[in-house]
């Protein structure tokens, strides 16, 4: 079997000349909070055009080019990790990026693929999770292509564009978008990129009239969310039938960005073959409320109080992306993170890694997670400490459906 290895970057829609020139200078990440130049633009942009959907919010706040929150990253301002705003499941532990290794590597193995192959990771961050799961690759003595398709290139990740090469000498090939990814046999993984995808908000009336929610400015010139006087464009387009005849049903908010990806991924599945792994925290598509907001050094703050300097999520709705594409691939889960680890072996993993372990402070990790992973009523540490579920789901050729399905 050999592979191929790619990152894939977000795509940058074209942004005015007037927010381009409020640039940072190199090594310069650092704007004050009291020039942030992205939030000066978007409140003229409304006082000029009207208020913004919160998906062209969240959009222009995390790629908007060197001011978005993602153009920040470089080794002087975090955004990963203890000192930036987050932390990702491979920062955490190496178990994460090991299990998933063992994931790729037997899904291989049972598809029959023996040709050549393409690793294909989304969103890859600080690149931890794709040198964890490489060094299963490794032990396994697979060889593969890298193709890491970087939503967002940004200034740490440019030192790994020209050095072109994993540690083990691999070739690294980095695209900006999926199409420009080769038509090959592709494993597909995008850990923690969905929710940064922009969200459509939409909250039903005690009339049981829906409204889209839209970002506004109040009287003290300052960001706001307010309802659209009546249905739009959006409400009439992208709310579900089902979803419309659910009395129960206050809330909905769904990603058509992240609709297209799943479409994207999938259409590859068909036409070439191989096969995907999406995680995030997100639901199945039952869940009552809105969720989007912000990270600042890992404390929830006002979504609207720091355009660019503060990290916008929302939770995935796993069930409307299955519903896009469980026609064309065999979809499986969602399932909690929990018990997709706990299927893999994560116990027995954790054990070698205690017994191995002689640094005092990863050792105690390694024991919170293991009595967290051993509580069925809790979560399991790589996301019950994150605030939020994370679900796991699959995607493969229908024509393995069946062997799938017996396997379990």
């Amino acid at each position: 079997m050999n592979p191929s290895y790619c990152w894939i970057s977000r795509n940058f829609r074209k942004f005015p000349s007037s927010l381009r020139r409020f640039s940072h200078e190199a090594g310069a990440t650092k704007v004050s909070k009291e020039s942030n130049a992205l939030k000066r633009f978007m409140i003229d942009k409304i006082r000029a055009t009207g208020p913004i959907t919160v998906a062209e919010y969240m959009k222009t706040a995390v790629s908007a080019p060197s001011v978005g929150y993602y153009g920040l990253f470089s080794d002087s301002q975090k955004v990963f990790g203890k000192e930036g705003d987050f932390i990702t499941a491979p920062e955490l532990t190496q178990l994460f990026g090991e299990l998933l290794g063992v994931w790729c590597y037997y899904e291989l193995a049972n598809t029959g693929h023996r040709g050549h192959w393409q690793l294909v990771e989304f969103g890859p961050g600080t690149g931890q999770l794709m040198c964890d799961l490489l060094s299963v690759m490794e032990r396994f003595q697979v060889t593969y292509s890298l193709f890491i398709p970087i939503y967002g290139l940004i200034k740490r990740k440019e030192n790994y564009v020209r050095k072109n090469t994993t540690k083990s000498g691999v070739p690294i090939f980095w695209y900006k978008t999926i199409e420009d990814v080769p038509e090959n046999f592709s494993v597909f993984i995008a850990n923690e990129f969905l929710d940064a995808l922009p969200v459509h908000q939409f909250a039903r009336d005690g009339d049981g009239n829906w409204h889209e929610l839209y970002v506004n400015i109040n009287e003290g010139d300052e960001l706001c969310f307010m309802n659209s006087k009546g249905e739009n464009l959006h409400t009439r387009g992208l709310l579900p039938k089902e979803i419309r005849e659910d009395k129960e049903r206050k809330y909905w908010e769904c990603s058509p960005e992240a609709g297209t990806f799943v479409n994207q991924v999938a259409e590859r599945i068909v036409y070439n073959g191989g096969f995907g792994l999406l995680i995030d925290y997100g639901h199945d598509g039952s869940r009552n409320k809105l969720s989007f907001r912000a990270y600042k050094k890992h404390q929830l703050v006002d979504p609207l109080s720091q355009p660019g300097f503060i990290d916008l999520t929302a939770d995935v709705d796993f069930g409307y992306l299955k519903s896009l594409v469980v026609d064309r691939v065999a979809v499986f889960g969602p399932n909690t993170q929990r018990e997709f680890l706990a299927q893999l072996g994560a116990e027995l993993r954790l054990r070698r890694l205690l017994k191995s372990c002689d640094d005092r402070e990863k050792q105690e990790m390694l024991i919170r997670l293991f009595i967290a992973t051993n509580r069925l009523e809790s979560y399991n540490f790589l996301m019950g400490e994150m605030g939020e579920r994370f679900m796991a789901m699959s995607m493969f050729p229908k024509t393995l459906n069946g062997i799938l399905e017996k396997r379990g």
